[in-house]
């Protein structure tokens, strides 16, 4: 369960992509939306730790999903976010897959329902 400092917010700690530690304080629903979508884990009450760098959240997805995409199936090497960030979604493992550029471009910042809807008429 995670309290906020007195200044109200949450550390959050991690390593840059060549290793060097880092923190940032953020706000805690982020905070609490990135330990329940397995991007970060509690520390103590008040700090979170980043479980992945940039580069190691693109390779983790990419191999999770054995670089196919998510959408048609045929070979990925992007990463889309389910949730699009401008609609508010987060870079986490419970929102991200793996997909082709063709499908990344033309699904842009649609919903994942709708864009699906889409390719199913399409086919």
């Amino acid at each position: 369960m995670l309290k906020t400092t007195r200044r109200g917010t949450i550390w959050m700690r991690g390593r840059t992509d060549k290793g060097r530690k880092w923190h940032q304080e953020i706000d805690l629903e982020l905070a609490s939306t990135l330990v329940k979508e397995r991007m970060a884990v509690l520390v103590n009450r008040s700090t979170i730790k980043r479980l992945y760098s940039n580069r190691d959240f693109r390779r983790y997805i990419l191999e999770r999903d054995g670089y196919l995409c998510y959408f048609c199936g045929e070979p990925g090497d992007t990463i889309d976010h389910m949730l699009p960030r401008a609609k508010g979604g987060h870079t986490t493992p419970d929102n991200c897959v793996c997909a082709c550029n063709a499908c990344n471009q033309s699904k842009a910042d649609q919903d994942i329902g709708h864009f699906m809807r889409i390719e199913e008429a399409d086919h």
